[in-house]
C-alpha cells in the first residue's frame, strides 16, 4: 500500500512542477513579446501552445485509466 502512495505522491509532484514549468515559459513569452520584440512573442506563443498541447497528451489522455 505505500507503494501507492508513493506513485501517486510522485505523480502529483510531476504535475506540479510542470504547471510551474509552464508557467514561467509562459512568462518568458509575455516578456519577449511586451518587452524585447513582439514577432519573438509570438513564436513563444506558438511553442508554449505546443509545451501545453503535450502536457495535455503526455499527463492526461495517453496515461488515462480507459486507455489500459
Amino acid at each position: 500500500m505505500n507503494a501507492r502512495r508513493d506513485l501517486v505522491t510522485v505523480k502529483i509532484l510531476a504535475h506540479a512542477g510542470a504547471i510551474i514549468g509552464l508557467y514561467l515559459a509562459f512568462s518568458s513569452v509575455l516578456f519577449l513579446g511586451l518587452q524585447v520584440n513582439p514577432l519573438y512573442g509570438n513564436f513563444g506563443l506558438v511553442a508554449f501552445g505546443i509545451l501545453v498541447a503535450s502536457y495535455i497528451y503526455f499527463g492526461f489522455i495517453r496515461n488515462s485509466p480507459e486507455r489500459r
